[in-house]
């Protein structure tokens, strides 16, 4: 298949994820309700989607009654890791106490840039004095939120793109420098691999 006919995905990054959730947490003093903290996270998330074409975390967004989530961290704050990938989460975010999740670490940027940092900040200082049943109905009312009724359904890159206003062809270019970048990605990685297979035997 073509990449231009695939939809566009994003790889879930655990430590970009954590260190956004760390700067919301402290922004916050230092806990928030879990609710709250993802659906800014959302918002974060599709900012950076609409203005840099990718978003912080990576994460797959779904629709649920009560509003947008990030799928991945959602399941990350409710159950706990999925694999080793996702350490990074919880040697910074607290597991669930309640409903409350708090800050475990100082805050440490090195995988954020500076766009992101502002993104961060700009939806923290318009929104997070709003509480979670304010931010459930704000998502609810964003034009890619459609209701799922008692269940679920996933919400594409796509369809925030094309439901924010932009174009086919916009979208169209989007996606090729998804793929694009996704394939540079695996072969650095593979190469890094290999070094180390190198360095390690000899």
């Amino acid at each position: 298949m073509m990449a231009s006919d695939q939809e566009i995905r994003f790889r879930f990054d655990a430590r970009k994820a954590a260190q956004a959730a760390n700067k919301v947490l402290l922004l916050s003093g230092g806990c928030r309700n879990y609710m709250e903290l993802i659906r800014l996270l959302y918002l974060a998330d599709r900012a950076a989607l609409l203005r840099l074409e990718r978003p912080i975390t990576g994460d797959s967004v779904a629709a649920l009654r009560h509003g947008l989530v990030l799928c991945h961290v959602l399941d990350l704050i409710r159950w706990g890791p999925c694999n080793e990938e996702d350490a990074p989460w919880f040697e910074t975010i607290s597991a669930l106490d309640g409903y409350t999740v708090k800050s475990l670490a100082e805050f440490d940027d090195d995988e954020l840039s500076g766009a992101e940092l502002r993104i961060l900040e700009e939806v923290f200082a318009e929104y997070g004095n709003k509480d979670w049943k304010e931010l459930s109905r704000l998502t609810r009312q964003l034009p890619e939120w459609d209701d799922p009724g008692e269940g679920s359904s996933l919400v594409g890159a796509e369809q925030i793109l094309k439901s924010n206003g932009k174009s086919a062809e916009e979208v169209k270019r989007i996606r090729a420098d998804v793929f694009a970048y996704d394939r540079l990605d695996r072969e650095v990685s593979k190469f890094e691999q290999q070094e180390q297979v190198v360095k390690f035997g000899k």
